[in-house]
């Protein structure tokens, strides 16, 4: 029987997300004459007898104790903040509170007088270590960000909103940041790259960072999106599979797009790129106080 890797579709998974592993497990696999096959979180009560790799797309809670009563499995979980790696277990972290950390810097290193500002989901159960994660990013930058002109406030700023309340809502969290004429605001919710709210950021003159493309006819608003790319540290675990290694808990990559070069230069590219290299080799600790 040929032994098989297995990707499992939690509830809740991101279908964008689930494509990207199906296409890249389905190369691996065949590459290393595997079968590759889409698990039903429910079919794994039976566990095929040849499966020998198990990538969870989501997270989900039973994972761990399948795990466990699998051993003769590798389990790796995608996008799980607390589940500990396991003899048989690796687990690729989330990326949002790093994203939160590079925006910050990006967003103050790009404003002019450091006025940067985030609006975050007010529902989002890490919202907390979010705005300290993008805080510390800015901080990291510049310290105590304090401008040179009025309004006098330290910079970054942080607000929430609700992401089913729409425009007028969204609008009026904005207003609230803008009393101290923010420059630079990172949207980290694909909800609020509506083109009507993107409309009034720009008649504010704010540009815009965010974790996803722009719409069409906003790039020259735009500084940069900041992306995950879970494909390196999936080939990471994937090579720990296949020599054996225990299981380890790891971050995915992180990656600029839609860069605007009129606004994030190649010197500044620079500057950021170094640190992403440093925070995803341990050397930054994003919720620490810098």
């Amino acid at each position: 029987m040929v032994p098989a890797v297995g990707l499992v579709l939690p509830s809740g998974a991101d279908a964008q997300a689930f494509q990207v592993l199906q296409t890249w497990l389905e190369q691996k696999s065949a590459g290393a004459g595997l079968e590759f096959e889409i698990q039903d979180p429910a079919a794994l009560n039976s566990t095929p007898d040849n499966l020998r790799l198990a990538v969870f797309a989501a997270p989900d809670s039973a994972a761990a104790d399948w795990a466990a009563a699998n051993p003769q499995t590798r389990v790796i979980l995608m996008d799980d903040a607390t589940t500990e790696p396991a003899a048989n277990l690796s687990v690729v972290r989330p990326a949002a509170i790093n994203q939160a950390f590079v925006a910050g810097y990006i967003a103050t290193l790009v404003a002019p007088d450091f006025r940067s500002a985030a609006l975050f989901d007010q529902n989002n159960p890490r919202l907390n270590q979010l705005q300290d994660g993008f805080l510390n990013g800015g901080r990291y930058f510049c310290g105590r960000c304090a401008p040179v002109y009025a309004p006098i406030v330290f910079f970054p700023q942080t607000g929430t909103l609700s992401l089913s309340d729409g425009f007028d809502s969204w609008k009026t969290a904005f207003d609230t940041l803008h009393q101290n004429r923010i420059e630079t605001l990172f949207l980290p919710h694909a909800a609020t790259l509506d083109v009507q709210f993107l409309d009034y950021l720009a008649g504010q003159n704010v540009a815009v960072l965010a974790t996803q493309s722009p719409p069409d006819g906003y790039a020259d608003r735009w500084i940069a999106s900041i992306q995950v790319d879970p494909l390196p540290a999936l080939e990471n675990l994937w090579q720990d599979w296949q020599s054996g290694a225990a299981g380890k808990a790891v971050q995915p990559a992180l990656q600029l797009s839609d860069i605007n070069p009129q606004r994030l230069t190649e010197g500044r590219q620079r500057l950021v790129e170094n640190m992403i290299s440093e925070l995803q080799g341990g050397w930054i600790a994003p919720l620490s106080v810098p």
